[in-house]
């Protein structure tokens, strides 16, 4: 959404004829270049791919004798054992979806933090199983425990807030504590557990945007450097990105920096929060720090000297022009604070030994690059720190003082079988043996576990996670968005931007005054190389929306290609084939929920207005708003003539799926959170006051207001449902707000919108029962027939040990209503009006994708669970199900469409083709649980009869969705 012109009635008829003009030359443009017109869709189209960057994947129980590990793309918390360069899986249990962060409470019972499923999971490590589900808010990214009693810090990034649970009941101890700053993303604990510390992620860099009016008005920018070429035509009125140096607002001008105080409100601040001190006994927060990055990820504490340690990267977006930033546009750094927190701020480079003024560097700088520091631990008796370089396949040794000592490589050998040595590893998260000397390291690239040896600093094992169900095409393709191998010196990557598939929250300037005019892609016009300030836009959800960039220069996601060599620095692109494959992954990253909607999509009554504003009434040249702002993605490809958007240059209509992210801008006195607001440079703060632009009629104030409502509830292609949890006690089973919830759910997955599940140990042995149609469950074990949803709900026993379903602030034991409220989820415009949360879990596998799993028991027995690789599969196609019985061995699987295999001893089974068998196979893949007998393999099949099990509890439901399948 941009600006328009034009006041009178007959001049906005006059635009509109224009418009019209150019809607129909695009659409002649892409109907003679259909095979440009649109980037290639992915190859596992089911698979629903959410790029979740993991905050704290791994951690030790109190007694140092477990390894806690998250897998993250199957939704499921791993138990091992540990031993000296050793780790031996004790089991796993299933949790929410993106699960992103784990700590231990005691010996015996975990929490994970699960991003998308919007709550905690508690896990009881001796049963194997949730024993509760605590609703927190939108997008938690971080737990630990601390203050006297103890109690649960959890971090919700969606609403800015840490919020404090009483570990025993899940009651809140007392109000959400606000986070002034976009995304806090970490937390760590101080020496003696007194307080909390909270990184922001988003925390920027004191920059903000000075609109193109306030440039004209000013004088015009200062002058470009270089020089702009004197061939090209004169530069578009653009706006200047400036920051706060203490005294003044100063552009990046040089000589000297142009002061621009006049074009800033009077009283607007930037406090610029990137860590905040909490007291863990009030919540309260005690103190802030400013300058430790413009995007700050995880924090380590020294409990000696109550030194805090911040690994971030800090962005040089006031620089103007590529040219200038070509291979060094961002610096990965960990930053130290002292005295925990109210001392000095100690920015420390982690690439001191790049040579900037040599571009690109040789292969031997990049060798010892650390690229994005997701995270850090520190090895106090050994005066040392390790951060996680995922850009790198290694992690970073650090001295006390922040300097690199050493990097340890995550990749080569020893490499388990099924990952080459040779493959990237994406180190993520670590945890610190202390009693063994040795670092653990999940790997985000190859879903697994590496063991480093802290005394000789080498690799000396590395372990694969249970089961992985990531496809091939995202597998290939993610390294090239993290990969700092592909820049100038080996520490750049799109990633240092694009944060997770996403963005950074702030503008750069990567014009070039010496580049050169090209052609637009629809109109009859010329892109200028100096295009000014743009927000950096997200990588999530491009299927459907080309062309890219603000001003819709690049066809397609391939013609990106070139920004490796202009903007990265390297000395060449990557191949056909490599960009090939990074386009198939990066279109398979998706938005996720808008939080602002209702469980069924549906939104607030406000918003609903906004709707029928937005979709059917006129308010710009005689059209809707969805004219050009089409409906599903909000954007309908068209380029906008500049002079009917009131600018210098054209623009495209812009996509409108992440409209609720971008607040905590205000241009008026005051403190802001954020820099940037909306349309291409940010320079809007508010959608409201976007709407008061001459060109759109509107009959009174609060319809301008239900648009802002609506499009901040405007679907991302994911449903509300997606990712709902909800734990079943005994006494709550068939309380009216658990029943009419579940309700709710079954309706969601009868629409298409998910797949519900039902997980639950029945006899001592973990199911799972995906749900069908008209009220009732298969189970993944063979069983004959199906189950009803009431019965199965029935079946939860007291003596399970199950929990309650709780939410953000309702105590331990209420369930929620479908229609209720959560309190404490913030303002009833951003986070929706009658709200009911998000539908149960939801798994990464969708109904047509093919995966083999094998996993062994404790009793040496082996379910072997096949995936369908098409929902309907014609007559005679066969596929083979592999039935290992007893003693060690793993079901296998060889996918007839793939030729993949997996695992080893396979014993066949003849084939089937039914009805019974595709829902059986959907249960299995679905579920993909731990069931058997705890003896033999439980897994056989004669024509469509299956081997009957016995039910008697169950405990959980959980949810996923049907990608590609939605009725929405």
């Amino acid at each position: 959404m941009d600006e328009r012109i034009g006041s009178s009635p007959r001049r906005r008829r006059t635009l509109w004829l224009v418009l019209a003009a150019t809607i129909l030359c695009p659409a002649v443009f892409f109907a003679l270049h259909p095979h440009e017109s649109a980037s290639s869709v992915a190859v596992t189209t089911d698979y629903r791919n959410f790029e979740s960057v993991p905050v704290h994947p791994v951690a030790l129980t109190p007694d140092g004798s477990k390894l806690l590990a998250l897998n993250l793309p199957d939704a499921r918390l791993e138990v091992f054992s540990i031993g000296s360069g050793a780790l031996t899986s004790l089991g796993e249990v299933p949790v929410g979806l993106e699960p992103v962060s784990v700590a231990a409470l005691d010996d015996s019972t975990a929490w994970v933090v699960n991003h998308l499923s919007d709550d905690v999971s508690v896990v009881d490590l001796r049963s194997m199983s949730v024993k509760a589900t605590l609703r927190v808010g939108d997008e938690p990214t971080g737990v630990v425990f601390a203050g006297t009693p103890t109690r649960a810090f959890v971090c919700v990034s969606g609403l800015d807030q840490v919020k404090a649970f009483d570990p025993a009941t899940g009651a809140p101890a007392f109000s959400p504590t606000p986070i002034f700053g976009r995304h806090p993303r970490a937390l760590a604990v101080g020496p003696g557990g007194t307080q909390v510390f909270v990184s922001v992620q988003e925390c920027g860099n004191r920059t903000t945007i000075v609109s193109a009016a306030k440039v004209r008005a000013g004088g015009g920018p200062s002058p470009p450097n270089p020089p702009k070429d004197p061939t090209l035509p004169a530069a578009p009125d653009v706006g200047v990105i400036v920051q706060w140096n203490g005294t003044h607002w100063v552009d990046d001008g040089q000589p000297t920096p142009k002061i621009w105080d006049a074009a800033v409100p009077s009283g607007f601040t930037m406090p610029d929060v990137d860590v905040a001190v909490l007291d863990a006994g009030t919540g309260a927060v005690v103190r802030t720090v400013s300058d430790v990055g413009s995007s700050a990820f995880n924090i380590a504490v020294d409990p000696g000297s109550s030194t805090l340690y911040v690994t971030n990267t800090d962005a040089a977006n006031r620089t103007r022009f590529e040219p200038n930033l070509r291979g060094q546009f961002l610096r990965n750094r960990v930053t130290l604070i002292g005295a925990a927190g109210a001392g000095p701020v100690t920015p420390v480079h982690l690439n001191t030994h790049v040579n900037y003024a040599v571009s690109p560097g040789p292969q031997s700088e990049k060798d010892l690059s650390l690229a994005e520091p997701t995270d850090i631990v520190l090895n106090t008796a050994g005066a040392k720190g390790y951060v996680a370089a995922m850009g790198s396949s290694r992690v970073g040794v650090i001295d006390l003082s922040g300097n690199v000592t050493n990097r340890i490589a995550t990749d080569g050998a020893p490499s388990p079988a099924g990952i080459g040595p040779a493959e990237p590893r994406g180190p993520a998260g670590l945890a610190f043996d202390a009693a063994r000397n040795q670092i653990f390291v999940l790997n985000r690239f190859t879903n697994s576990v590496a063991i480093l040896d802290a005394a000789t600093e080498t690799k000396v094992g590395e372990v694969p996670l249970r089961f992985d169900p990531t496809p091939p095409e995202v597998k290939e393709g993610r390294p090239f968005l993290y990969n700092g191998q592909n820049s100038a010196h080996g520490d750049l990557a799109c990633a240092s931007c694009h944060v997770g598939g996403d963005f950074d929250n702030i503008a750069w300037d990567l014009g070039n005054p010496q580049g050169q005019m090209v052609p637009s892609l629809q109109l009859a016009s010329q892109v200028h190389p100096m295009k000014g300030p743009m927000t950096t836009q997200s990588l999530r959800g491009l299927t459907g929306t080309p062309p890219f960039h603000w001003r819709g220069d690049r066809l397609d996601f391939t013609r990106f290609n070139p920004a490796f060599v202009g903007l990265m620095g390297n000395p060449d692109t990557l191949s056909a084939a490599d960009m090939q494959k990074y386009n198939t992954f990066i279109l398979t990253v998706a938005y996720p929920p808008n939080p602002n909607q209702n469980l069924d999509r549906t939104f607030a009554p406000l918003a609903e207005q906004g709707r029928i504003e937005f979709t059917s009434r006129p308010h710009d040249g005689g059209q809707p708003c969805a004219f050009c702002h089409a409906l599903p993605t909000g954007t309908n490809g068209t380029i906008i003539p500049g002079i009917l958007l009131q600018e210098s240059q054209d623009f495209k209509v812009p996509q409108l799926r992440n409209m609720y992210q971008k607040g905590g801008f205000k241009l008026a006195s005051g403190s802001n959170k954020r820099g940037y607001g909306f349309i291409h440079d940010g320079s809007v703060d508010n959608l409201v006051n976007f709407l008061r632009a001459p060109v759109f009629s509107f009959p009174d104030t609060n319809a301008r207001y239900s648009i802002e409502a609506f499009l901040l509830s405007f679907d991302t292609g994911t449903g509300p449902s997606v990712g709902r949890e909800l734990t079943i006690g005994g006494a709550s089973k068939n309380s009216p707000g658990v029943v009419a919830l579940l309700d709710s759910l079954y309706h969601e997955a009868e629409l298409g919108s998910c797949d519900l599940i039902a997980h639950g140990r029945l006899g001592g042995v973990m199911k799972g029962f995906l749900y069908q149609t008209g009220g009732t469950f298969i189970s993944d074990l063979n069983s004959e027939g199906t189950i009803s949803a009431d019965t199965l709900r029935a079946l939860h026993s007291v003596g399970h040990g199950g929990g309650r379903s709780r939410d953000a602030s309702g105590g331990a034991t209420r369930s929620e209503s479908p229609e209720s409220v959560q309190s404490g989820d913030g303002d009833s415009l951003r986070r929706g009006r009658g709200r009911a949360g998000r539908a149960a879990r939801v798994r990464h596998v969708g109904a047509s994708r093919a995966h083999a799993r094998g996993r062994e028991s404790a009793a040496g027995g082996v379910h072997g669970a096949v995936e369908r690789k098409e929902r309907s599969r014609p007559q005679g196609r066969e596929r083979a199900l592999l039935l290992p019985s007893r003693g060690g061995e793993r079901g296998s699987h060889e996918d007839d469409d793939a030729g993949e295999i997996e695992g080893e001893s396979p014993t066949k089974a003849p084939s089937i083709q039914s009805p019974a068998r595709d829902a059986r196979d959907r249960a299995i893949r679905y579920c993909g649980n731990l069931s058997r007998s705890p003896a033999t393999m439980m897994l056989s099949l004669v024509g469509s009869r299956c081997a009957r099990i016995a039910v008697s509890t169950c405990s959980r439901v959980t949810a996923r969705t049907r990608f590609g399948n939605s009725s929405r």
